[in-house]
């Protein structure tokens, strides 16, 4: 994430999803994309009016090759149009964990935890560029 945004305590109504695929190409197919929709870019819209876009990217790493990252940013208008089916929402967010799942040296996978114990889980995925977004409810 460029700079330090806090989504804690935001009031989570409504994902919107750019231009995604159902599934990643079988030639991409592992364990660190397994069901999620993919997607190359998200907007989170929260009750009062703001709007945070989430795209992938890479990053530059000092001796390697660049990292695959996500960027997170406010913005001024939705610019995405699918919405993302997430039965929990609305909801508050009760926690935003952000980590180096890939191992890249970067932060690619931002989880939203609800009050409700749903997670919502974005992460770059393979192929470069793409990204994935996954609702995990928890059993009642």
């Amino acid at each position: 994430m460029n700079e330090k945004i806090s989504l804690d305590s935001k009031y989570l109504v409504e994902i919107r999803l750019g231009e995604n695929h159902e599934k990643v190409h079988a030639a991409w197919q592992d364990d660190t994309n397994e069901g999620f929709l993919i997607c190359y870019d998200i907007n989170l819209l929260f009750d009062d009016q703001t709007i945070f876009l989430v795209k992938p990217c890479e990053i530059g790493i000092a001796g390697r090759y660049p990292g695959m990252a996500l960027s997170l940013e406010k913005i001024e208008s939705v610019n995405c149009q699918s919405p993302f089916n997430a039965s929990c929402l609305p909801m508050k967010v009760d926690e935003v964990i952000q980590t180096d799942y890939l191992g890249e040296g970067a932060v690619n996978e931002i989880i939203l935890v609800l009050v409700n114990k749903c997670r919502i889980i974005i992460r770059h995925v393979f192929p470069p560029m793409t990204m994935g977004v996954k609702l995990e409810q928890k059993n009642a």
